[in-house]
């Protein structure tokens, strides 16, 4: 940093995060990797706090529990958003039918006319549902996983000591099969 000029706290964890993924690193490493100068990491490294691993969980708990927030909000957005299409769709269902019966009985209208017509009426029957469909699923996965639960469905239905048994029977057709 700049003589005189103030470290920020975004340049210390910045720091921090690759210190955290490259411990054995010497400091040249980690002056290179976080794109700061080699006086300022010496600088920083000085303050015997600054590797606290109880004050850098916390941190980093709280920005996950914030994701974990935005994502649940960006969760409400998207499944209101998917209502009111759905709601619009429904609503507008009856009279994209109608103008579909008036293209049928229209014989002005001539086959290349009435196919963009058509196409024209299909484009706007559930539109993009999917997009947010898609959209929705991915953010609430990601949330689910930022916050801990389960992502997929996933249940044995066997007890644990049927589950022990299977493996040791495994285990023992494998030795005879490899002879050891």
């Amino acid at each position: 940093m700049a003589r005189g000029k103030k470290t920020t706290e975004e340049v210390k964890e910045r720091l921090k995060a690759v210190i955290y993924l490259n411990p054995d690193a010497p400091k040249t490493a980690w002056a290179r990797e976080s794109g700061i100068p080699e006086s300022t990491v010496h600088e920083i490294l000085k303050d015997e706090n600054f590797l606290d691993k109880d004050k850098f969980e916390e941190a980093r708990a709280i920005k996950k529990q914030e994701f974990i927030n935005q994502a649940w909000e960006t969760v409400q957005k998207a499944l209101k958003l998917a209502d009111k299409r759905f709601s619009k769709a429904l609503e507008d269902e009856e009279a994209i039918q109608e103008m579909v019966d008036i293209i049928n009985n229209d014989k002005t209208l001539k086959g290349a006319e009435q196919q963009a017509l058509y196409r024209r009426l299909k484009d706007l029957q559930m539109t993009n549902i999917r997009d947010i469909a898609i959209a929705l699923g991915t953010i609430y996965d990601k949330q689910a996983l930022a916050s801990g639960e389960p992502t997929i469905i996933s249940e044995r239905q066997e007890p644990t000591p049927d589950l022990v048994k299977e493996l040791e029977d495994k285990i023992k057709r494998l030795k005879q099969l490899t002879g050891s």
